[in-house]
């Protein structure tokens, strides 16, 4: 299965201190290559004006200075990475960059008011996600991009675990199997 397009739900047994209630949508993923995704429900506490100071935000949009910055994962966590909608490619919805001319392409679409910036990534080498999903670590959930930009941050694990059917957190782990 390519898990590009989806989100991993960390189970309540993954008690990791990043991973932990964290929900990570996948960019790319290959059984040759490995994948690579970010944390979206992680924000830092900090504005993205306030966080790169040396790029003058409002001229490309007046509301992106007060977004937050996401912890999007351990990997080059000292840069910035844009998650943003690809307009013309078919099967893939978003992509991750730290390319800043993406921001000019952004902000001239008709997603212009999504902007979603991550301090740092995820990666798995390959095979290494497919050994932690078959031990329990994740559920796999076809990504919704409203739960990306429309979801208060702090609802999104919540809201994840919804779209996988599940209401009473509770009974989710038990015994080290799974139910769902």
């Amino acid at each position: 299965m390519i898990l590009s397009n989806h989100f991993l739900v960390a189970m309540p047994s993954a008690q990791t201190d990043l991973f932990t209630n964290s929900v990570v949508y996948i960019t790319e993923h290959s059984n040759v290559s490995g994948t690579v995704g970010v944390i979206i429900n992680k924000p830092l506490g900090k504005t993205l004006k306030s966080a790169f100071q040396d790029i003058d935000l409002s001229e490309y949009n007046p509301k992106w200075g007060e977004n937050p910055l996401y912890l999007g994962g351990p990997i080059s966590s000292d840069n910035g990475f844009v998650l943003h909608r690809l307009i013309d490619t078919p099967g893939k919805l978003f992509e991750l960059t730290n390319n800043k001319n993406v921001l000019d392409e952004i902000a001239t679409s008709n997603f212009r008011d999504n902007l979603f910036v991550s301090a740092g990534y995820c990666s798995w080498s390959a095979l290494q996600l497919e050994n932690e999903i078959v031990n329990n670590h994740w559920l796999v959930v076809k990504a919704d991009t409203s739960l990306i930009f429309d979801v208060d941050p702090l609802n999104r694990y919540i809201e994840a675990l919804k779209l996988a059917g599940i209401r009473d957190i509770s009974r989710l782990y038990c015994g080290g199997e799974v139910f769902a």
